[in-house]
This record gives C-alpha cells, structure tokens and sequence, in this order.
C-alpha cells in the first residue's frame, strides 16, 4: 500500500514495472493516463486495477500526481472479485469493470482522507468487501494444483524448475501448465522468471551489488540478470536506478 503526493515535478513519464502482484491505483487528480499492454493507446482510469504483465506499463503525468497504489496478490483478487487472474493478464481496466459500487466507496473514502491515512483506508474498504472471507475464499478458489504451484514458486524466489513443481503435484507438465495457464494467464516457467525478476529488482532498489544479486537470486551470471531486466523493463538495470533516483529525487 503506497500513498503519493508528487506536486511540481517535471512533466513526463513513470514506468509501472512487472510484478507478481495485481495493482489497484486510485487517483485523487484529474485521472491516470495509462499506456502499454492492451490498451489502444494512453487511456485515462480514475480507479485502476492492472492484471500481471510482462512489459512496462506507462504513466503520463503533468508533475502532479496524487494517489493510492495497493497490490493484490493473485488470491486476493479471487477472494474480492471471484475471478482467475487468467482474465485480468496483460490489462489494466476502470474498476468500474468489475464493481462500481466498490470503485466509488473506495476513492470516495480516500478522497476524504488525511495523506497518511489513505492507504490503510484504501485496504480496508477493500476487505469490507469480502463479508465472510472463509466462505468467499471457498466459493472462489483458485484451481488447487495451479494455487500450489504458484505459491511453491513465490517461496523460491522464483528458483525452481517445471520438473519440481510436476514432482509435487504428480501431474504431467502438460496437464500442470494447462491448469496454471488457465488460472493465471501465464505459464510456471514465466512465472518463475517474473518472481524471480521482481525479487532482484527489490534487492538491487535497496542498494545491493547487481553482482550480489544475480548470483542471490539465481541468474547464471551479471550478464544473465541484465538480460532478464532488459525483458520486463525494456531498460538494464544501471538505466532503471538512474531513472528511479531522478524519479525520488523529484
């Protein structure tokens, strides 16, 4: 959950970068102009929920943006909105989709809120919203061979192999992909790569050596993570900190 309140930076554009985590973005401005996979172009949302992706995202903004950006992991978008993440993969859609009910509480709440209180309220609109989440994470549970799977490769880091995860389950590779496919939109090995990724970007983000990193999260080599960083965000890793200092700094 990231409150933000940027006023008099300069004009430009903000890179959403992969994650293995849903993102819900409430604006508190004039909206959020959005451009990159599936959209026809830069599209404006005031309540946007991005599904997983594998390229950037891009936000275009005045110098001015004020918000709230809350993830949601893949079984949290099941328990709110009863969907498999399959549906929301590679879109980003106007909450207004799915529930508007829910997309006007939730930014008429924020709305009102002091700055620091808005992501906490932002959550627990949210939650509100799932009256017995027992009963509801039963009604709308993931597949669970695709659920283990997924949850096996989170706990690795990401640093696990297909023949892993088809040894536990005891299905084929090709039965196990089909059913996490079907639920996530992405197939094991991708998901491995995007964890994995995500867990470097956060290490390298806290100031530790990009070789620390590669040989920390499983890549072969410096020139392997490099590579990796260059697929979901179109830039290596030395371009990335640059841009995300300049970004803080503003």
């Amino acid at each position: 959950m990231v409150p933000y309140d940027i006023t008099g930076a300069l004009p430009g554009t903000h890179l959403g970068i992969p994650s293995p985590n849903l993102t819900v973005v409430i604006d508190l401005r004039d909206g959020l102009d959005l451009s990159g996979p599936g959209l026809p172009g830069v599209t404006r949302f005031q309540v946007c929920l991005g599904g997983l992706h594998s390229t950037p995202y891009l936000i275009h903004h005045d110098g001015n943006q004020v918000g709230v950006q809350i993830g949601l992991t893949p079984a949290g978008v099941r328990r709110l909105f009863g969907l498999p993440v399959a549906e929301l993969t590679d879109r980003a859609i106007d909450l207004d989709e799915l529930n508007p009910a829910l997309a006007d509480e939730i930014a008429g709440r924020i709305a009102g809120a002091a700055p620091d209180d808005r992501a906490r309220i932002g959550a627990a609109t949210m939650l509100g919203w799932t009256d017995d989440l027992d009963t509801a994470a039963k009604r709308w549970a993931p597949q669970p061979d695709a659920a283990a799977a997924w949850d096996y490769i989170v706990a690795t880091g990401g640093r696990c192999a297909v023949s892993e995860l088809t040894a536990r389950s005891g299905w084929s590779a090709r039965y196990l992909t089909a059913r996490f496919v079907a639920e996530y939109g992405i197939g094991p090995k991708q998901a491995a790569r995007l964890i994995r990724f995500d867990r470097a970007m956060l290490a390298l983000r806290r100031g530790v050596a990009i070789d620390e990193v590669a040989a920390c999260s499983g890549y072969a080599d410096q020139a392997h993570l490099t590579r990796e960083f260059s697929d979901f965000a179109s830039m290596p890793p030395a371009r990335y900190l640059a841009l995300e200092e300049f970004a803080s700094a503003g």
